[in-house]
């Protein structure tokens, strides 16, 4: 049988024990906050009259922050009953040393919420899995859309996606406090769609693992905006851009582990760009790869909310950097690909999700053997194990969770 790793070189796998313990030594506190029990955290949409959100389909509005005990021996997830009560936080990011959670707040001017409004919130994880809130600090700006740490664990890089900006906030790691805004830029620009992308609109914003680099992906400008985060004051340093194709709509980028590759998720044609990373220019597009079947039509589909040509959620990477998976929206899968040795993809199976799921996100199990999505329309958490053969999906566990939006395993 031949092995799913033949296509990476012996170097790979050294990189990838080098790559380990690096982060280890970043961050040591990880290894101290090992618990008995793994939870799940599911951040939801809260708040809203049905219908009032554009581009959320559930009736039943979250109230929060839902935990859940995680079973990584079988894929199962048991309800804790345990609920941490918050506006809007549909985004997850726990912190690398695994001892906080940052959720944001995004808030809207839909539901009526000023413009300059948005905040994030740092909470401390404790053993039985509750939230204890440390601080909820002022973003400068509405839809916040993402909340990610910087290669230090040092700053929180967040998006004002209704105010067509990014913010940045010093985070410390050693009590979880969140300062005041370091850096808040606004971009300019528009692109083709004259419903979605009528003003920049900064979905997701990311720190290079190996660099200060740090990268804006604006749905609105099809473009990603480059910065050099200053590590020591907080602010950003304009790098250049690069533009993607016209009505793209790039919401997000992942990093795979190893390769100095980056795989950007354009939302609004449905499609991954496969880029590589020089450590000074930024990103370099080498492939563009389609994530729906090719006889499927969305235009005109009823559960096309995204009103675009197409709609793609996140995007992810196994923990080896062997898959990576796209949320196809209105055709309610998860697209498989296999990463060849050079970091481009070649389809390799297609996963169904929960009708009429309109999945938000997903997020790999700290074991590297599952994919867990937050099915926000059908109101529910999705479970999968991956084959570690051919990195196919296999649905283990569905819970219920009110307009899931994110999910967070530790």
């Amino acid at each position: 049988m031949t092995s799913k790793y033949a296509h990476f070189s012996r170097r790979y796998f050294c990189k990838l024990l080098a790559a380990g313990a690096a982060a280890m030594a970043t961050f040591p506190l990880m290894a101290k906050n090992r618990m008995d029990k793994q939870y799940a955290y599911v951040g939801s949409y809260t708040g809203y009259e049905p219908g009032q959100l554009p581009w959320v389909g559930s009736e039943q509005p979250g109230e929060g922050i839902s935990c859940f005990l995680f079973n990584s021996s079988d894929g199962s997830l048991s309800p804790t009953g345990k609920l941490t009560k918050q506006d809007s936080p549909t985004w997850l990011e726990i912190h690398p040393n695994g001892r906080f959670l940052v959720a944001t707040h995004e808030l809207s001017h839909h539901t009526g919420v000023a413009e300059g409004v948005g905040f994030v919130t740092s909470y401390k994880i404790l053993p039985d899995g509750d939230l204890e809130k440390i601080t909820t600090q002022s973003t400068g700006g509405l839809g916040n859309t993402s909340a990610t740490f910087d290669r230090t664990g040092r700053f929180l890089l967040v998006t004002r996606y209704w105010e067509s900006g990014v913010s940045v906030l010093p985070f410390a790691p050693d009590n979880g406090e969140i300062s005041d805004v370091t850096a808040k830029l606004v971009h300019t620009g528009s692109g083709p769609d004259p419903i979605r992308q009528s003003i920049p609109h900064p979905h997701g914003f990311l720190g290079d693992p190996q660099t200060d680099m740090v990268y804006a992906t604006d749905l609105g400008t099809d473009k990603v905006h480059q910065y050099l985060l200053d590590t020591k004051t907080g602010t950003l340093a304009p790098q250049g851009e690069l533009e993607l194709a016209p009505g793209s709509g790039p919401r997000g980028m992942k990093f795979h582990p190893l390769l100095r590759i980056a795989y950007v998720n354009c939302e609004l044609n449905g499609t991954v760009e496969v880029c590589s990373i020089d450590d000074k220019k930024g990103l370099k597009p080498l492939q563009t790869v389609f994530c729906y079947p090719e006889d499927f039509e969305p235009r005109g589909h009823p559960e096309n909310l995204g009103r675009g040509e197409f709609w793609g959620a996140e995007g992810c990477l196994s923990a080896d950097g062997s898959y990576y998976y796209y949320i196809c929206r209105v055709h309610q899968s998860i697209a498989v690909f296999k990463v060849n040795s050079d970091g481009t993809l070649t389809f390799s199976s297609r996963s169904a999700l929960a009708a009429k799921s309109n999945a938000r996100n997903l997020t790999i199990d700290p074991s590297g053997k599952y994919i867990l999505v937050a099915s926000q329309d059908a109101d529910r958490v999705e479970c999968f194990r991956i084959d570690p053969e051919n990195g196919a999906l296999e649905l283990t566990d569905s819970q219920h969770a009110p307009c899931a939006a994110d999910v967070a395993v530790i």
